[in-house]
């Protein structure tokens, strides 16, 4: 088949990155797509892969509205012209659009039933949904799918690019960070998300209170902060040396593999360092996900949304040698009691008749 793989975030990059892979090793012919994000096209890149870039991202409302309408014009005449017979996205609104409109059958990955936004955009016009088994139908049946298109997985996402993951120190001293010292990460939150953008609160100002608190306490560790976006930046250069901001993108699992504790307002990283070993704490604005709360029930995160706790809990799990030691026994325990995602993906792409999609 001709399929079209549309990649939006640098965890798409990732999974759909591998995904596609396997596609093409199964003779078919694949189309990358994505879109003008930075952080997308690094991680596309560091991964080996190269994808037509159509559009862009936004972070205002009606910027996300008029480019998505854009993209999705554009799509669906690289659909026609390339006689694409399958689509493969994140709910993605545009390819979901543009598939629908076309009768193309796509096939939607997802794990965040909280994404109401995209989740009402994409679902009901879904041929396929695959989501993992820890997320009810129920909570997809309300957007308008018919059960029988929801099939589960039994695994996370993060399984498709952790299990197999091997550190390399020297990555991060390329990076300006020594792997021997304890080092507290912190992922800043996807602020300008269409779930996050309205949402009311202080929650923008909490990783930087964190910052403060973690410094007045002389923790003792190397403290790197990850942004997204430039406004991030901007608010962070006032630490100047006092933390550590990666010049260049930095491949999450090369860094968790040497953090003693994980600070997370998203939700990739937050599940990959828990899925790693890594003491994790969630300060997620729009949570707790489905995810966060199966990860808090196998004991390998912590979901905390006041800066004072967020600090507490930190400097007693950066010397607890103990609980890192148990915290990689229960991930090494999760791990070998789930399924690659991307077999059963495969398996149900290929025994669908891409003239008669049910």
């Amino acid at each position: 088949m001709k399929i079209m793989v549309d990649i939006l975030t640098p965890k798409q990059a990732l999974f759909l990155g591998e995904l596609s892979r396997r596609l093409e090793g199964a003779g078919h012919e694949v189309f990358r797509v994505t879109r003008d994000f930075k952080e997308t096209i690094r991680m596309l890149r560091m991964n080996g892969l190269r994808a037509n870039i159509v559009g862009s991202h936004s972070i205002t409302l009606k910027g996300k509205l008029q480019e998505s309408l854009r993209r999705t014009s554009k799509l669906a005449n690289m659909m026609l012209k390339l006689k694409v017979e399958c689509v493969v996205g994140f709910s993605s609104v545009e390819a979901a659009r543009a598939a629908f409109g076309l009768s193309i059958p796509y096939y939607c990955i997802s794990d965040s039933p909280h994404a109401e936004a995209v989740s009402r955009l994409t679902i009901p016009l879904s041929s396929k949904l695959f989501t993992p088994r820890i997320i009810p139908k129920e909570e997809w049946v309300c957007y308008g799918i018919d059960p029988s298109k929801i099939i589960h997985y039994n695994a996370l996402d993060p399984y498709v690019w952790v299990k197999d993951f091997k550190p390399d120190p020297q990555y991060l001293r390329r990076h300006g960070v020594d792997p021997e010292s304890r080092i507290i990460t912190l992922r800043l939150e996807e602020s300008f998300a269409a779930y996050l953008m309205n949402m009311d609160g202080d929650w923008r100002s909490l990783p930087y209170r964190v910052l403060d608190r973690l410094l007045r306490e002389d923790c003792r560790a190397t403290i790197v902060v990850l942004p997204r976006y430039g406004e991030h930046m901007t608010r962070l250069r006032r630490y100047g040396g006092r933390i550590v901001v990666p010049r260049r993108m930095i491949y999450g699992p090369a860094l968790l593999a040497s953090t003693s504790v994980f600070i997370g307002g998203g939700g990739t990283m937050t599940a990959e360092a828990s899925m790693m070993g890594v003491p994790a704490i969630s300060y997620f604005p729009a949570g707790p996900t489905r995810v966060e709360s199966y990860l808090q029930g196998r004991g390998l995160l912590r979901r905390l949304t006041d800066p004072e706790s967020i600090v507490e809990q930190t400097m007693d799990w950066l010397t607890d040698e103990d609980y890192r030691v148990e915290c990689k026994r229960r991930a090494s325990a999760l791990l070998g009691e789930m399924e690659d995602p991307l077999d059963v993906i495969l398996r149900n792409i290929e025994s669908t008749d891409p003239e008669h999609p049910k």
